[in-house]
């Protein structure tokens, strides 16, 4: 449903603009589930569970639950949807309604970037219960973090946030009636909103239909505790807070447990100095202190003064409470876990400072707390003792009533599986002792659970049973490739799916109809080595194979392997690869590789050991008939000969057999680029010294040369590299040098469009008559995208200082290029003009000229940032794929995207590509604005059925700002930021239509508030 919606989406908003892509919407090439686990879930009265938890399988962060039963099944067979609209969807919290069905809250950001609260209701078999999306509990334009949600009498539920909207950090709450109708104010009302700060909280029913909360109120540095009551209708019990615990120091981490008879304990941190401790209270619905003020657990600060942290509590049977936490008195740097029982009359049932839970070597963290139904309490932690952080297993224990541990001593282990388990929870139903926990033995984040009986025997599998798992990670920026075949495309990549071991190399197959070869997010170029693989490169025969290069880490000091690929992605040099060298020294690293007559070339940059330093040099391989050909450990390629001072030489590229590096000296030029090609037989060819030529023979002070890259052309290889000759500003400069190492451009090299700003970015084509170079240009701190075409002889045909791909009022950069047959160009870029980076393109005619002058044309504008796109062609189409951040959340999230589009030709004949002649809609200014903004547009054909109007982001429609006849000339209208109700809109992305029966354009626009 979510893919068809954002499609339909695109359809309505971007129209015109997608006429020239020939598939329907980009493919995702590596599309992470990336599972965040909030230790959310319940029992149910049947005897089973539910978990809920985000994930981001559809590309935008989305809420799924699951239920499991006692003998290891998923009742709803595959997860259930619980809300997928656009953005993400996180944080959730459920809870288990008076009338057995099941109300599950989250922060959403689907209108707003500052997240807001809402809700929906389930029942015993996954069928949501309210309007699709979700009830909204709070949305106003503040930020609401921090869900907690309890159920009231009438099969609805309170929920609680923290909210910034004073704009301190206060406490709100709402109750949803049982249809989920706001019972109280719209968008909440305030728990806590006084000065200083309240956020963390701990709540149950009072038993008469309300609601006892507990908050930790922090002043100038200081936290104190307070409770308030309150009534069903929204009113406070009481005429004033409870104040529970204040004081020197800090109390803090307060959570409460309901005993029945209207009565409540709570427990917490108590911090009067540098020494943690643990405090408890009971009260009762008239906001009585029931214990003795101050009521101490355990406080050791005149003895071993170690920290007690994170105690947690939960009521027993017999109307007591038994309270665990992590405790240091036996290792300062690592806790156990110990506990105490109290009664309902506020007596320590158990040794002074407790029982010892467990005291296994490192730590046991988090635990977590569910009675019995004998005066005890079944306990679940995370434990490191099986080698310490970040292998943390799961543990469990019983203890009864009287404090003795009734399971196996020190904790049973529930699940000690490769890698790391943590984040458990426990939930008893029907004497179905049901744990569950975030797992990542398989590298990626997955959800696993078992089941114990009342006697520890696990019911499940040994290391339990999967609710659900999904690729984990991302694709780092940078690090992903390209390569055309006669019919497909080939990508390459650098992923983190393994987060346990690091990045591994992937590649994938992608056909033109859209469909991939291989395994959905691709095929490992070797099977799991247990060590990172790093920064691959690739190249692809003309009989389809591909070979692939990378820096490998499972050796003691890292090396360069190859991988050769069939046609149909199977393995030829081994399920482990290839290594370059038998010998190990102590880093190669930046591999590139060509091929060329049968026969791959292979370069590195490796350290050696030179003149007691250790400096990097440039070295290279030759692989024929898949045997190394340059002896066992290749051969030196950057020979420096004898020189003054230290150099030092790193690879840029490898074309043909020309190898390309820059070499940094100690004396003489500062840093230059240098170019040598190789004959088969591993020796220069005639006319290349030893040690290399120089692209450029300028040799000033600052004569320095960076990020050297280089394309092939009919008169031998085209260099060109970032220079700050004469001004200290970065710009571009080419050279080609002959197959017989003669420089045919200037001997200094040609300044390719000096216009006295920075450049970067370059990237690089050429035809028969010419190189094209692409870049960034740096005007006045924004990059627009210019090109440049030179002749082979040095001669620009366009321009001398550059065509503007794209120059308006925001950032363009990391632009790409590719060449059809005909000799036409694609372009495409990361667009910034929205805030968050689109990827766009345009046609470039082999004379200069755009195809669609202007901002170019949307390949992509999904929410969230899309990066550094990379192109290349086949036939008559292009394709460009990009690093798509579309899960990205509380942290980015990279996967990666492709789409394809056809050449120009295709293009301008396209009979579905309306004119841009009936009007011209401009930019939006200020863009992103708060709360208003003017919307320009140039009417070129007087009309009398011009729409202008807004919409969200679902494609619903906010206002209409103008219907009705506009004439030839310049207008301007103001939106100020309200829909057609005259309400104020919330933060986000919204778009701007100007239509007519002749034309329709869009644009976007960012409301930041």
């Amino acid at each position: 449903m979510k893919q068809i919606s954002f499609i339909m989406l695109l359809t309505v908003l971007c129209g015109v603009l997608a006429a020239n892509t020939l598939w329907d919407d980009a493919i995702p090439i590596r599309q992470g589930v990336n599972i965040e686990w909030f230790r959310t879930g319940t029992d149910t009265p049947d005897g089973a569970a539910i978990y809920v938890w985000s994930d981001t399988k559809l590309g935008e962060r989305d809420l799924w639950a699951q239920k499991v039963s006692a003998t290891g099944q998923m009742l709803w067979n595959e997860p259930v949807l619980i809300d997928g609209k656009p953005d993400r969807q996180e944080d959730p919290v459920i809870t288990r309604t008076s009338d057995n069905n099941y109300i599950i809250a989250w922060i959403d950001f689907s209108n707003d970037l500052d997240g807001n609260v809402y809700a929906q209701k389930i029942d015993g078999n996954g069928q949501r219960m309210w309007q699709d999306g979700g009830v909204p509990v709070c949305d106003f334009f503040a930020i609401q973090i921090g869900l907690n949600i309890e159920p009231d009498a009438d099969g609805g539920a309170y929920i609680v946030w923290g909210d910034s909207r004073n704009p301190s950090k206060d406490l709100y709450a709402q109750r949803l009636s049982s249809t989920g109708a706001p019972v109280w104010t719209a968008n909440g009302i305030p728990v806590a909103n006084g000065v200083g700060d309240e956020i963390q909280n701990t709540m149950f029913p009072d038993g008469q239909g309300g609601l006892m909360i507990a908050y930790t109120h922090s002043y100038v540095g200081n936290d104190d505790i307070y409770v308030k009551r309150f009534l069903p209708a929204g009113t406070m019990a009481w005429t004033q807070p409870l104040l529970i615990a204040s004081g020197a120091g800090n109390q803090n981490s307060v959570r409460m447990a309901p005993l029945g008879n209207g009565e409540f304990a709570l427990i917490w941190k108590n911090q009067p100095a540098v020494d943690d401790n643990i405090y408890g209270q009971k009260i009762n619905l008239q906001g009585q202190l029931m214990w003795p003020d101050p009521f101490v657990v355990i406080d050791d600060s005149a003895t071993t003064a170690a920290p007690q942290l994170n105690p947690r509590i939960v009521a027993t049977s017999d109307h007591g409470v038994i309270v665990v936490w992590e405790d240091f008195r036996l290792d300062n740097q690592n806790p156990d876990l110990f506990a105490q029982k109290i009664s309902n009359s506020g007596s320590l049932l158990w040794a002074a400072g407790g029982v010892n839970i467990a005291d296994a070597p490192f730590g046991q963290y988090s635990p977590r707390l569910a009675a019995d139904n004998n005066g005890g309490a079944y306990m679940v932690w995370d434990d490191t003792r099986n080698g310490n952080a970040p292998n943390y297993d799961i543990y469990a224990q019983h203890i009864n009533g009287s404090g003795t541990a009734l399971w196996t001593p020190g904790g049973l282990a529930v699940c000690t599986a490769p890698h790391e388990q943590s984040g458990s929870l426990i939930k008893v139903a029907n004497n179905n002792i049901f744990i569950n926990w975030m797992d990542i033995r398989n590298g990626s984040v997955g959800i696993y659970y078992q089941v114990l009986n009342t006697a520890g025997v696990a019911q499940l599998a040994d290391n339990g049973v999967e609710v659900f798992w999904g690729l984990s990670g991302d694709t780092p920026l940078q690090n992903y490739h390209l390569l055309p075949r006669s019919t497909d495309v080939v990508a390459i990549w650098q992923d983190t799916r393994f987060a346990n071991i690091g990045y591994q190399i992937y590649f994938q197959i992608v056909n033109p109809d859209n469909t991939v070869a291989l395994e959905t997010n691709g095929r490992p170029v070797t099977v799991s080595v247990g060590a990172e693989q790093l920064t691959p490169q690739g190249v692809v025969t003309p009989d389809g194979h591909i070979a692939i290069v990378w820096e490998d880490k499972r050796n003691a000091n890292p090396k360069i392997y190859a991988q050769l690929i069939s046609p149909t992605g199977e393995r030829l040099w081994g399920d482990t690869g290839l290594e370059m060298t038998d010998e190990s020294p102590l880093r190669q690293m930046e591999p590139k590789i060509s091929y060329v007559d049968g026969a791959f070339y292979i370069g590195w940059s490796g350290l050696v050991y030179t003149n007691g330093l250790y400096v990097y040099q440039v070295f290279g391989q030759k692989i024929q008939n898949n045997q190394k050909q340059w002896g066992p450990n290749g051969i030196l390629i950057s020979d420096l000969g004898t020189i003054e001072g230290i150099a030092e030489c790193t690879i840029s590229d490898i074309v043909d057999t020309y190898y390309v590096w820059e070499r940094v000296n100690s004396l003489g030029d500062p840093r230059i680029v240098y170019v040598k090609r190789m004959q088969a037989n591993g020796t220069p060819y005639a006319g290349w010294p030893n040690d290399g030529i120089r692209a450029s023979s300028y040799s000033n002070y600052d004569a320095m040369q960076f990020q050297a890259k280089s394309v092939l052309t009919n008169n031998g290889i085209f260099i060109a590299w970032k220079d700050i000759r004469t001004d200290f500003i970065l710009n571009y400069y080419g050279q080609i040098l002959s197959p017989t190492g003669e420089r045919l451009w200037n001997d200094e090299g040609v300044s390719l469009a000096d216009n006295s700003r920075e450049q970067e970015f370059a990237a690089l084509n050429s035809d028969p008559s010419g190189v094209t170079v692409v870049w960034a240009e740096n005007i006045n701190g924004m990059h627009d995208i210019m090109a440049s075409k030179y002749s082979l002889t040095g001669n620009p045909l366009w321009n001398a200082l550059g065509n503007y791909v794209v120059q308006i009022d925001s950032t363009q950069t990391n632009p790409t290029i590719a060449r059809f047959a005909n000799s036409g160009l694609v372009a495409a870029w990361s667009d910034y003009t929205y805030g968050e980076s689109d990827i766009y393109y345009n046609y470039i005619r082999n004379n200069g000229s755009l195809i669609y002058p202007g901002a170019g044309l949307v390949l992509c504008d999904v929410a969230k940032f899309q990066y550094e796109p990379i192109a290349t062609t086949v036939g008559t189409a292009a394709y460009v794929m990009w690093a798509d951040g579309r899960s990205s959340g509380k942290t980015e999230i990279l996967g990666l995207y492709m789409h394809k589009v056809g050449n120009e030709d295709v293009a301008i004949c396209d009979p579905g590509i309306t004119s841009p002649a009936a009007f011209r809609l401009i930019q939006n200014y200020p863009n992103p604005f708060n709360p208003t903004t003017t919307i320009s547009f140039e009417i070129q054909e007087s009309r009398p059925d011009y729409n202008l109007s807004v919409y969200n982001n679902r494609g619903q429609l906010v206002k209409s700002l103008h219907r009705g006849e506009l004439t030839r000339g310049n207008h301007s209208l103001v939106w100020d930021g309200k829909d057609d109700n005259g309400n104020n809109v919330s933060s986000g992305v919204y778009y701007y239509k100007l239509s007519s029966r002749a034309d329709n354009q869009i644009k976007k626009m960012v409301l930041v508030k």
